[in-house]
């Protein structure tokens, strides 16, 4: 009986991922980059009965606002909350080079948690009779659910800035190459995604496509740097913009900074390789140890042992 309802929840939990991660986040996705290409709004008009009396006309929407001065205080501040959260979300999302809406985002967190919750339930009750800690399991599933979209969220910012960080001297390197051999900043940022791939590289190519749309060298540099959030690629930022506002050449500069990059990356290695031993204490001291004084006392511990009950007897 039990495998059936085990099997029967299972066929249930996977039609409703179906149905709640079907294509809801995806043309919510395309409606947005559909309207943001056409570049109109939608308005709504709203029409009013021309007769209507006085009060209607002149006493009702006094008094209407009068009561609605605190609301509409509260109202205000909830907005400009909704919209930090909403800009913080996605600069969290961009960091982490996904490229979706927050729209998109809250409603893949939102089915998240109600799939979540509904599968610990369905297994806290069918272990009821199993174990008396259900409710652990209901608990903990239903946390997990609601926690796992900002936890992988920021794993992916983590991952993302890594990955930068790693390709980020290669990719230096061929551009002063490219500029050594007399392509500008912009055709070697485009020859650069010619020949490797990335998230580094797609972060230049998005600065190349800015640039093409009519932005600044250094505006569009500047987002780069306040999107990405890594520190060598900001040194790196603002060198260039530096270097493009007193006339350096900016062969130069990438020659400088891929190097310091690489004497910074093997500074790291070196600090790692460091923190080794101190890191192996831990596990020595609670695995190793115990078993090493266990074979060295265990004998020692049976003879006293005999001889103690040798010596009653």
């Amino acid at each position: 009986m039990v495998a059936i309802l085990v099997i029967a929840y299972s066929l249930f939990v996977m039609v409703l991922c179906i149905v709640i991660f079907g294509k809801k986040g995806k043309e919510e996705d395309n409606n947005l980059k559909r309207m943001k290409s056409i570049g109109k709004e939608v308005v709504t008009a709203e029409y009013k009965n021309v007769e209507t009396s006085f009060y209607d006309r002149n006493i009702k929407p006094i008094v209407t606002k009068l009561a609605s001065l605190d609301e509409k205080g509260n109202k205000q501040s909830k907005s400009a909350r909704k919209r930090q959260e909403t800009e913080k979300l996605a600069l969290q999302l961009r960091k982490a080079g996904m490229h979706m809406s927050t729209g998109s985002f809250n409603y893949l967190k939102l089915a998240v948690m109600v799939v979540g919750i509904i599968l610990s339930v369905g297994i806290g009750l069918l272990l009821k009779d199993v174990t008396s800690y259900y409710i652990m399991i209901i608990i903990v599933g239903s946390m997990l659910s609601a926690l796992s979209p900002t936890l992988v969220l920021n794993a992916k910012i983590k991952k993302h800035q890594g990955a930068i960080r790693a390709q980020l001297p290669d990719t230096l390197d061929l551009l002063s190459v490219c500029m050594e051999a007399g392509l500008s900043f912009d055709a070697s940022l485009l020859k650069v995604s010619e020949r490797m791939e990335g998230p580094l590289i797609d972060e230049l190519v998005t600065v190349f496509r800015q640039i093409q749309l009519g932005k600044s060298r250094n505006d569009a540099l500047k987002t780069l740097s306040d999107s990405t959030d890594v520190s060598e690629l900001k040194t790196f930022i603002s060198a260039v913009i530096q270097a493009n506002t007193l006339g350096i050449p900016i062969t130069n500069v990438l020659a400088a900074q891929s190097e310091q990059l690489r004497i910074a990356k093997r500074e790291q290695i070196k600090e790692k390789a460091a923190k080794v031993p101190s890191k192996m204490t831990i596990p020595t001291v609670l695995l190793i140890l115990p078993a090493i004084i266990c074979v060295i006392m265990g004998p020692v511990v049976i003879q006293v042992k005999d001889q103690l009950a040798g010596g009653l007897f």
